[in-house]
């Protein structure tokens, strides 16, 4: 199945409802976030680029289940693996060094006496079966061949964006009869094998092989715009927070009185996203906020009023229960932060744009303002994966 392939970069956020692969039968498509590069770099940096977004996918998804199907999901993953450890390995050569009982050899002591009941003869220890080390080649090279067939299948639909164009042929197919009895091979070898690499690359052998979707049905390996937001405050929290926000938790209560009884209801609790502490006196509340202002400019994408009041009951809250954990009292400093993502056309990866507060409230540093800072979404991505470090809580900081 070879595609035509192309990469799209939405001007704002309501231009596409996913991010990531999309593949059709004929023409496939790579959705990056908004204003994630500019249209003219070329086709090698949005390789690269498109690798970093999938890497970040793939990280978050330990925590968070997006798009489709799970099974298609970690279809997609191990097709990623196998290429990668192809470019690192190169192709897989079946040589294991294994255990059998033989009476040629090194013997092996830990499997003859994990393996053996244990006989006495005038106080020696005799073992019945001694198993014996063998570098065996399989000569079929049926393993390798499944390899092969999975290895092809998976670079003719995602080869292109590390640079591979085709792979060596199996003598298996993908799309016959040969599904079944690769399945079968797999899984003998699975449980035959005392490898740790051999037993990863079996399984990712078998997710490939087992999740192939027979009907040829269009399968796309994205996220929906929206759910990105978890990621985008994933980001936040990993860059940013050096704080455990279990710590900080806003716990509600109903207390009702009946029958002449008072009865007590717990109510959900309130979670900052992200605290970030400068020194003992010092902290942020840091609100993620994945919206389109940074895109539009427009004030309907900024957060609403709830957002806001939510944000002074955390200042509040977070202030008076550091008071208490601290012994202090007035040296206590609580801000909040709105992150908003955007597109930097500079070096500035990080800009204080304003502050929402009460009409009431005309002072920016008061503890019921909130500052509202954009952050550059590339420059965010390339600080959690360790490609740059121009984003830090000292930056943040000081920039508001």
């Amino acid at each position: 199945m070879k595609n035509n392939f192309t990469f799209y970069i939405p001007n704002n956020k309501r231009d596409s409802k996913y991010i990531g692969f999309d593949f059709e039968k004929d023409n496939s498509v790579f959705i990056f976030p908004c204003q994630y590069l500019d249209e003219n770099v070329n086709e090698k940096t949005k390789k690269s680029e498109a690798r970093k977004i999938m890497s970040l996918l793939k990280k978050v998804q330990k925590d968070y289940i997006f798009g489709g199907k799970s099974d298609e999901l970690y279809q997609f993953y191990s097709m990623i693996w196998l290429i990668q450890d192809f470019i690192n390995r190169g192709y897989y050569s079946e040589t294991e060094n294994i255990s059998k009982i033989s009476t040629n050899g090194r013997i092996n002591w830990k499997q003859t006496i994990k393996n053996n009941s244990i006989l006495f003869d005038n106080g020696n220890i005799i073992y019945k079966d001694i198993v014996r080390n063998k570098n065996i080649i399989n000569e079929s090279q049926i393993i390798t061949q499944i390899y092969k067939c999975c290895l092809s299948y998976s670079v003719e639909r995602l080869g292109f964006i590390f640079g591979i164009d085709s792979t060596e042929k199996s003598i298996f197919d993908m799309d016959s009869k040969d599904k079944e009895m690769m399945i079968y091979y797999l899984n003998t070898e699975l449980h035959q094998t005392f490898l740790d690499y051999k037993k990863q690359l079996l399984q990712h052998l078998l997710t490939i092989i087992t999740n192939k979707n027979d009907k040829n049905k269009d399968i796309g390996y994205s996220i929906y715009d929206a759910e990105f937001e978890y990621v985008f405050e994933f980001l936040i929290n990993k860059v940013f927070g050096n704080e455990n926000v279990t710590e900080y938790y806003n716990k509600y209560e109903y207390h009702i009185f009946e029958d002449n009884k008072e009865k007590t209801y717990s109510a959900s609790h309130l979670r900052p996203d992200t605290i970030m502490k400068k020194d003992d006196i010092n902290y942020y509340i840091i609100d993620a906020k994945y919206y389109n202002f940074g895109y539009t400019k427009s004030g309907k994408d900024l957060p609403q009023s709830s957002s806001i009041s939510k944000q002074i009951g955390y200042n509040h809250y977070v202030r008076d229960l550091l008071k208490e954990k601290l012994n202090a009292d007035n040296d206590i400093s609580v801000k909040s932060i709105f992150l908003l993502p955007f597109a930097s056309k500079t070096n500035e990866y990080i800009k204080y744009i304003g502050y929402a507060s009460s009409d009431k409230i005309t002072d920016k540093n008061h503890e019921d303002s909130i500052a509202i800072c954009l952050i550059d979404l590339k420059e965010l991505i390339n600080t959690y994966l360790g490609y740059s470090h121009n984003i830090s809580i000292e930056s943040l900081i000081e920039v508001i």
